[in-house]
């Protein structure tokens, strides 16, 4: 399931009959159908060759679409999204029958089409994915790590004739929602407030993009830390304003209480700053943040505070405590001297 070899059918130019998508990253998936269009349809005069079918997804439909010959043509792309066929979860009897069609139809796909399935998630379990994995390619898109997509944001500045440094690229990727596509609309929004001028800055960025949960979390961590209750809560208070989810919330706390543990425990196995950030695969910006933040925090009270989190999750799953109140208490606890 690598997307190297994804690259390599594109460089060579010689694509499989079919293929399976699936991830989060929309922005990956959409580039990496687009290149295999151009190569499909380059010769297309007629617009005539490309089917796109999108949910409520009709097996015969596909089918149909497949065995038709393509025009003046060599081959013809067939795109089936959010099919729903690659979820094992339960479903009517004749649901079940679809995807046994289908499943008989994907072992022997014609040779002058392109068919690509494109799902936002697939059971890996399911049998047609060990077919389409035999008779194909199946490609993840997950959301690119930091340092990946601080290379790409610099790569997107720099096709626009305009300036940034890794500092500031990370700290874009930090405020932004983890997509290329969210990253690209706020860095899009940057750019062109710039104008005339050529270097983007932090100051850029704070003036015009939208924080992330993600982002929001971390500055929450921040005042703790500093063991300002008053503006932590507010911050708390904020994200519930934004309608962000309790359970969310209270995730990405403790995935954040997890990676100041990880970097203190780097620290004090004798790594550095830079060390620990590129052993964690964290961006400088990042990183330094992290590390700030661990020094704050003894490694007991860190591990007390996660184990907390769990707690509480529990506790608000099960009824015994009300959401909001858990995510209080837990601020209010971490802070505690």
């Amino acid at each position: 399931m690598s997307i190297s070899a994804l690259k390599q059918d594109i460089k060579n130019k010689k694509l499989n009959n079919l293929y399976l998508f699936y991830g989060d990253e929309d922005y990956l998936i959409k580039y990496y159908i687009k290149s295999m269009e151009d190569i499909i349809l380059a010769d297309d005069q007629t617009g005539l060759n490309k089917i796109v079918i999108e949910e409520n997804v009709d097996i015969q439909k596909i089918i149909e679409a497949c065995e038709t010959m393509p025009i003046f043509c060599e081959k013809k792309l067939v795109l089936v999204k959010n099919s729903g066929m690659f979820k094992s979860r339960g479903g009517a009897k004749s649901k079940q029958n679809k995807k046994d069609e289908l499943l008989d139809y994907v072992q022997n796909v014609p040779s002058h089409v392109c068919l690509i399935f494109w799902e936002k998630e697939i059971d890996k379990r399911l049998k047609i994915v060990d077919v389409i994995k035999k008779q194909g390619l199946i490609v993840e898109f997950p959301y690119q790590n930091q340092n990946e997509l601080v290379r790409w944001v610099m790569k997107v500045v720099q096709s626009n004739n305009k300036e940034i440094d890794t500092q500031t690229a990370s700290f874009l990727i930090e405020v932004c929602e983890p997509g290329m596509n969210d990253i690209l609309n706020e860095l899009n929004k940057v750019l062109l407030f710039l104008g005339e001028r050529t270097k983007v800055t932090v100051e850029d960025i704070e003036k015009l993009c939208t924080k992330s949960i993600k982002s929001r979390v971390f500055d929450l961590i921040d005042a703790i830390s500093e063991r300002n209750v008053d503006t932590a809560l507010k911050l708390l208070n904020d994200m519930i304003i934004l309608k962000e989810p309790f359970p969310k919330i209270l995730f990405l706390i403790a995935k954040q209480l997890r990676q100041i543990l990880g970097m203190k425990l780097l620290n004090e196995e004798g790594l550095d700053m830079k060390d620990a950030s590129a052993k964690m695969g964290l961006t400088p910006y990042i990183g330094s943040k992290i590390f700030k933040q661990a020094n704050y925090f003894s490694t007991d009270k860190l591990k007390a505070a996660i184990q907390e989190a769990l707690e509480f999750d529990i506790s608000i799953k099960t009824g015994k405590i009300n959401d909001r109140t858990a995510l209080e208490l837990l601020i209010c606890n971490l802070a505690a001297q």
